[in-house]
């Protein structure tokens, strides 16, 4: 549980992207994340974010919904 406290500033993994945590919203276990070098950035939920990066590989759900073809 204690890797889900975040600060604003902090380094992490989400998935195998290292991004900078831009703001947290702990009553709703919500963080903006940036990834490094990039301009965009965007909401995950608090406790998918890591120490070390995930390199398991997995499907998009986008395949099962028709989104690629």
């Amino acid at each position: 549980m204690s890797e889900c406290l975040l600060s604003i500033g902090e380094h992490r993994y989400y998935l195998h992207m290292e991004v900078t945590v831009i703001r947290v919203w702990k009553c709703f276990h919500i963080v903006e994340i940036q990834e490094l070098g990039k301009e965009q950035s965007f909401y995950v939920d608090i406790c998918t974010l890591t120490l070390e990066p995930n390199l398991t590989n997995s499907i998009s759900l986008g395949y099962f919904m028709g989104g690629y073809k």
